[in-house]
């Protein structure tokens, strides 16, 4: 659900909850109350609402007065909703600056009223984040046109309509007011003149020309070689054209349809319109084959160390086994200074064969030349082309899969292509986490929390272990437990997890020899479960059929796993904690605005703090930190647990600031049953 904040003046107890209730169907409320003009400028300087409810009540401050608050101290203003006692002469309100005016009786118009001005809210800050993305996106291409190397110029009619710093620079034309005197024929040797005046004809006509090279001259007669692509384009309502032009002498990719002089190449937009012109005389939903997005991860580090002319050469011999390995039919082009464009056809498995089997061989390749002994270091991402795949489309997929590829440190080199919403490596993922579910090959352990001074009681936390598949001997790949999780949570398993952890778990507690009504169990829940609708209710069975009490059950919720399933978390709290159950927020290692929210809206009865981060405290850091936090546990009466504890050494972060619980694998490691001895000191 969408937050909603709402300061109300009124005295009317009866009709604010009523109203709180009303709201609370479609937002999280955060309601604050005031009954003077001072308390509410100063509720809205502390923390601006989203509106404002405004009672017409005797002692109660009135529209004139809240306007100016509101209206001038507030931006953007915050609207206000005046509640009137009676349903006559409403308009009065709106006219006195209210946003809406109805009547107390009528409650169900005041929260549609609320949910109006939240939308209206949200379509403004959507179009302000488009506003502000747009204007970022145009002040990052204004300062590449600006600072580009290559001379870019916008024609119209022979007229130059723009053009950047370098083509001033190129040749040699004084300043932009210069420029306005001269035509584009000015630059245009009489040699030059029929055959650049075809490729602008032919630039008005298709949408995609061939870059050609011609000899210009400069403002002074000098003669500079370049080659020239061309694209129709609109300004101001009028066909125009857009000029680019690179220098012959110049290396590195190909930008439009050029011929890259490095690898003999031509540009993505030769791809592009190749990609188009066939999905066009394709039957619809074909496929037509793979795109892959090759990187060169050394190029640029090359680059670097031993300069531009050994990058080239890296990137020559990358595409001359591309070349030499890869089916005739593929067409490959130039993409970036580091980085090809591949268009394959066949079918996958082919596809991912011959991807894999060129990254394997490059790996061996030492191209001649550079100096030292390099190996290029070849990654890949590919994605299927059908007819419906758009040309931005691609490019994003490829380039994000190989990026975050790359930057995983996985031993894969290739991101593999999609099938439906799922990858191939996560077909395989699911598949054997579904066999780990179906064969049960899950153990249930328990960490228990100790207390440096001994006060008996039985605490212990779960710990997940997957078991390996005997089948497989000891050949068996076993996923580490965290990524597990991960893509269970992704799939919807996770909650199939939480459910067999917590049934082991009470089969547990009624097997236990000892005082079964004195242990403690804590119990994490995945994002999943706090989305799963019938957890709470299962829970509550589960507890009542076994006869264990909720008390003895606190269900740990980590921060991360609150922001996506909040409202889960609020319905699993308000079934359980009227029976008993405690619940704990874990992994805080900070206090900013997001954790403290959480604290007060789920108002833990255990805090769990992540050793792992507060180590990286300065000590002052650290000091405020726990300082902060124990004030809180104090206040709220909350149970405060130093957790992730990898070594006794941290033992010397929690002593200074009397901290009693503590839990980690450096203090006493998860164990199969409750066995852990409460009474006895741990050191």
């Amino acid at each position: 659900k969408e937050s909603c904040s709402i300061l109300m003046i009124s005295k009317d107890m009866e009709w604010m909850l009523a109203f709180g209730k009303g709201v609370q169907r479609f937002y999280l409320l955060n309601e604050r109350r005031a009954e003077t003009l001072e308390a509410a400028e100063s509720r809205m300087l502390e923390s601006r609402p989203d509106l404002v409810i405004l009672a017409v009540q005797d002692g109660l401050p009135s529209m004139d007065k809240l306007r100016p608050i509101v209206r001038e101290k507030m931006h953007p203003p915050v609207p206000v909703i005046v509640i009137d006692s009676k349903p006559e002469g409403l308009d009065q309100w709106i006219k006195q600056g209210a946003e809406y005016a109805c009547a107390r009786r009528d409650l169900l118009s005041a929260v549609k009223h609320v949910q109006q001005i939240m939308r209206a809210a949200r379509f403004d800050s959507v179009l302000h984040a488009v506003e502000k993305n747009a204007k970022a996106v145009a002040d990052r291409y204004e300062r590449i046109y600006h600072d580009l190397p290559d001379p870019v110029a916008y024609v119209q009619d022979g007229l130059f309509i723009d053009a950047n710093p370098a083509f001033l620079r190129t040749f040699g034309v004084k300043n932009r007011a210069a420029l306005d005197e001269l035509t584009l024929m000015s630059f245009v040797p009489h040699k030059s003149e029929k055959g650049l005046k075809l490729l602008l004809k032919k630039a008005t006509e298709k949408e995609v020309v061939p870059s050609e090279r011609f000899e210009l001259q400069t403002i002074d007669g000098g003669k500079v070689d370049m080659n020239v692509s061309v694209s129709g384009i609109i300004i101001d309502g009028e066909p125009g054209l857009q000029m680019y032009l690179r220098s012959t002498d110049a290396g590195g990719g190909s930008v439009g349809t050029g011929i890259d002089p490095t690898t003999g190449l031509a540009g993505p937009r030769v791809l592009a319109a190749s990609i188009k012109q066939t999905q066009e005389r394709s039957e619809a939903k074909a496929v037509l084959g793979y795109w892959v997005y090759a990187w060169v991860e050394n190029y640029r580090e090359l680059w670097q160390r031993d300069g531009y002319k050994a990058a080239e050469i890296l990137i020559a011999s990358v595409v001359e086994n591309t070349k030499r390995l890869l089916p005739p039919s593929t067409e490959i082009v130039r993409f970036t200074d580091d980085g090809l464009a591949l268009w394959l056809t066949g079918n996958k498995e082919e596809t991912i064969k011959r991807v894999n089997g060129l990254i394997t061989h490059l790996d061996e390749v030492v191209p001649e030349n550079i100096g030292r002994l390099v190996h290029p270091k070849l990654f890949a991402g590919i994605n299927e082309i059908t007819t419906e795949s758009t040309w931005e489309d691609l490019v994003s997929k490829g380039f994000r899969s190989v990026r975050s590829l790359a930057a995983s440190q996985s031993s894969d080199r290739v991101a593999e292509p999609m099938s439906g919403d799922i990858s191939r490596k996560d077909e395989r993922r699911v598949n054997a986490i579904q066999s780990i579910l179906d064969e049960q090959r899950i153990r249930i352990l328990y960490q228990p929390i100790s207390a440096l001074e001994v006060d008996g009681v039985p605490r212990y936390a779960d710990r997940l272990q997957v078991l390996q598949d005997e089948s497989e001997g000891s050949n068996a790949e076993i996923m580490e437990v965290d990524k597990l999780i991960q893509v269970a949570e992704r799939f919807g398993l996770a909650r199939q997890f939480d459910r067999i952890k917590i049934n082991t778990m009470l089969q547990d507690i009624l097997s236990y020899n000892g005082d079964q009504r004195a242990l403690q169990c804590f119990v994490s829940l995945s994002t999943d479960t706090l989305l799963d609708e019938t957890f709470p209710d299962w829970i509550d069975s589960q507890l009542r059929a076994t006869g264990i009490a909720p008390a003895q059950i606190v269900f740990e919720l980590r921060l991360d796993n609150l922001a996506s399933g909040f409202t889960g978390a609020i319905h699993i709290i308000n079934k359980m904690r009227p029976q008993g159950s405690r619940f704990a927020l874990t992994d805080i290692g900070r206090l900013d605005t997001n954790v403290r929210e959480m604290l007060e809206r789920v108002k833990p009865e255990v805090i769990k703090l992540d050793m792992r981060e507060i180590d990286t405290f300065e000590d002052k850091e650290e000091e405020d930190f726990m300082r902060e936090i124990k004030a809180y546990a104090e206040a709220n009466h909350a149970m405060l647990i130093a957790d992730h504890m990898e070594s006794p050494a941290q033992l010397s972060r929690v002593w200074p600031h009397d901290i009693q619980y503590i839990q980690g694998d450096g203090i006493v490691p998860p164990m199969e049953k409750f066995a852990f001895d409460f009474n006895e000191p741990l050191f």
